[in-house]
């Protein structure tokens, strides 16, 4: 019989507009979701022709065009970077606010942001409306608070 891990707790504070957000993968992990399920849902109507489904795709080198750093990524993951984002209409205003959220920190590298900084991307949403919905006790997508 095997028992498993408990989860850990994590206590809710009260974030404000300055508080950096992200994707949890732990969340994903500990909901059951299937994240790269959701990642190719976020792709493009010509790259999620190329990837079937979510399974069995290959990791790929990425250069970071920051740094200029190879780093081996997963395939889904670099389409959506390299292909995706180029749309100007791929992250826009009739998306849902958590979507929106989501493809920024997808096409970011999950660079932790603020519902400010949000705000500047995502000029149709107020920075306290990005608070309210990604700051309360309910996750959505995995998009939580970075605790430092």
């Amino acid at each position: 019989m095997t028992v498993a891990a408990p989860r850990r707790k994590i206590a809710w504070f009260r974030p404000d507009v300055d508080t950096k957000f992200h994707i949890d993968y732990q969340w994903w992990e500990q909901s059951g979701r299937n994240f790269r399920l959701y990642l190719r849902d976020q792709l493009c109507t010509e790259c999620r022709d190329r990837f079937k489904d979510h399974r069995d795709t290959e990791d790929v080198d990425w250069i970071d065009p920051e740094t200029g750093e190879v780093q081996r990524t997963d395939a889904l993951w670099e389409c959506l970077r390299s292909r995706c984002t180029k749309d100007p209409d791929y992250i826009n205003e009739h998306l849902s606010l958590t979507a929106a959220c989501f493809r920024v920190f997808l096409a970011n590298n999950n660079t932790p942001l603020s519902p400010s900084e949000l705000n500047q991307l995502l000029p149709w949403k107020p920075a306290r409306t990005i608070l309210q919905t990604l700051g309360g006790k309910v996750v959505y997508l995995g998009l939580r608070p970075v605790r430092e």
